[in-house]
């Protein structure tokens, strides 16, 4: 009896498994075939193309536009993705058709991240998603505004450039990425703080270790999910980790509540000490907040 019950089972739990993949196989082709689809690589059941995808998904799009054109279609696991690879249908997909492809799929993460569709990234296309890039089109990133803060873009890159050449007399390599980084970190911080949160020697302040470590904390959380995100009935087994998120939006509202309460705080001149930037600082820094 143990026996043929084992069998038993064995059978139901296989029938299970080959119905499942019929059924995604089935679903595929009936997709496929009703929204007539652009050509793609040929992905497997349940996962997709997510196995064929290298560490650089984008050389990998590079490679497969090649053979399968300049506008492709990709499973990530259920999750159907149409991507194009060629300038035209770039300015046809976010310019001509805007409105219709303005909204994107949130992941769980995103959805903790963005307080629900709160920004411009992830926000769908309806008033808010209009008032957030009206303001950021009329108001931060101006043609005039961004030559007002182009001194700071400017000092930045000479300070990377007297970094550069302090270390490369070590003898050792460089990491250029490294020193790339610490630009975008400065200019980030200058504009949106006000200040620099390095000093000559390259030293990071306290403030500035802790900005950076809750950066690195939301990069960590929203892809530690990437694999059950593109797989639903997976989900399960990734519950979203409350307490980390907690914490982590805690501590985003504490640097929030920095940028607001430091607008004014100096700013650390390298090339040209007597420059004006205070104002335009204050007032990027007090749209973005206000809005």
């Amino acid at each position: 009896y143990i026996i043929v019950g084992r069998q038993i089972v064995m059978g139901v739990v296989g029938g299970i498994v080959i119905l499942a993949v019929v059924v995604a196989v089935v679903y595929k082709l009936v997709q496929w075939e009703r929204y007539r689809l652009p050509p793609g690589p040929r992905g497997f059941p349940i996962v997709g193309n997510l196995l064929d995808i290298g560490a650089v998904r984008f050389r990998c799009f590079s490679e497969w536009s090649k053979h399968y054109g300049p506008i492709m279609s990709m499973w990530f696991g259920a999750t159907l993705n149409v991507i194009v690879c060629n300038t035209e249908l770039a300015k046809e997909v976010l310019k001509e058709h805007d409105q219709q492809l303005a909204d994107r799929p949130r992941s769980r993460s995103a959805e903790k991240f963005c307080r629900n569709g709160q920004d411009l990234i992830w926000a769908d296309y309806g008033p808010h998603y209009v008032k957030v890039r009206k303001v950021c089109t009329l108001e931060l990133f101006t043609p005039n505004r961004l030559e007002s803060l182009r001194a700071v873009r400017e000092d930045e890159v000479t300070a990377m450039v007297d970094s550069i050449f302090k270390d490369q007399g070590t003898g050792n390599s460089l990491i250029v990425k490294k020193y790339l980084s610490a630009v975008a970190f400065s200019n980030i911080t200058r504009i949106a703080f006000g200040k620099r949160f390095v000093n000559e020697e390259g030293k990071m302040d306290p403030q500035g270790l802790e900005f950076k470590e809750i950066v690195g904390t939301g990069l960590k959380l929203g892809a530690s999910l990437t694999m059950a995100e593109h797989i639903p009935y997976l989900r399960w087994m990734f519950p979203l980790e409350k307490g980390a998120f907690d914490k982590h939006g805690a501590n985003v509202k504490d640097v929030e509540q920095l940028a607001r309460n430091e607008p004014k705080c100096s700013v650390w001149h390298r090339v040209t000490p007597g420059m004006k930037l205070a104002d335009e600082k204050l007032k990027f820094s007090s749209k973005a907040m206000e809005e």
